[in-house]
């Protein structure tokens, strides 16, 4: 079998129509069916003749390349719209929240400065701006009590966002309540601690001091029982160990023993 292709037929469609200029030796059956069977290598090979320069680059790739620049170009120029039209279409305010969201919290702060105007679509631009630039929960009641101020101005093409933006912004404040609630009571669970435990060492310190006086009265105690012991026992020896009197008893005899009579009276 011997495949003759032309210089000319490049690419998928060039090869196929190169089949049936084949030279078949065998009978006019495999003539017939040889090329169904040659069809997948012969597309195979011909789809590595096609020529680079007829590729083209995905449309995913060119958005990808292309996203940056242009979603930072229409974010700017989204701040400063203050089209009827464009303030009353939705994907407006679903735009601003994906831009918003990008921002840093100076840049957000800001354009939220500039944004200091009294219609609806002004306060719903700062309310959204403000939420990225990490505001105090004062400030962001603040906000949300502002934007509530205008919520019968908006309009009803807009109002489903408004709603969702609103119960949003509830949230986090019920949120930031509940930590702020928690917050101060871990503090008032922390002061209590602090002064049990106070109290604990002052209680140590009488402890202590109370101790001392004890066993200093235990030892004053102790050596007043052992000086009445000694004086007690000191008593009844010499008691039993003192010498006869010289003294003799009444009608007592001289030192012989005899008593004298006394003279007789001439």
């Amino acid at each position: 079998m011997n495949l003759r292709f032309s210089p000319s037929n490049h690419g998928p469609a060039g090869c196929v129509k190169s089949l049936f200029h084949l030279a078949w030796p065998t009978g006019a059956a495999l003539a017939a069916l040889g090329p169904l069977l040659m069809l997948p290598l012969v597309l195979t090979g011909c789809g590595g003749n096609s020529d680079g320069r007829h590729s083209a680059t995905p449309l995913s790739m060119v958005r990808q390349n292309a996203a940056p620049g242009r979603n930072a170009a229409e974010c700017g120029q989204l701040w400063q719209t203050r089209g009827e039209d464009r303030v009353q279409d939705a994907t407006y305010w679903l735009r601003a929240m994906e831009c918003a969201e990008r921002m840093t919290p100076s840049q957000a702060r800001l354009e939220a400065e500039n944004q200091g105007g009294d219609t609806w679509d002004d306060s719903f631009r700062e309310s959204i701006l403000l939420n990225s630039a990490n505001i105090s929960v004062t400030e962001r009641r603040q906000t949300y009590q502002r934007l509530l101020g205008f919520r019968s101005q908006f309009p009803p093409s807009v109002y489903p966002v408004f709603k969702m933006w609103r119960q949003q912004q509830a949230l986090r404040l019920i949120l930031a309540d509940e930590r702020s609630s928690n917050q101060r009571q871990h503090e008032a669970d922390a002061a209590q601690i602090e002064l049990i435990r106070q109290q604990q060492v002052e209680l140590q310190r009488k402890l202590d001091i109370t101790t001392r006086k004890l066993e200093n009265l235990t030892e004053i105690e102790r050596r007043l029982s052992a000086r009445k012991q000694g004086i007690s026992d000191g008593g009844d020896s010499d008691a039993g160990d003192a010498p006869a009197s010289d003294v003799p008893p009444s009608g007592g005899s001289s030192a012989a023993g005899v008593k004298t009579a006394p003279a007789a009276k001439q």
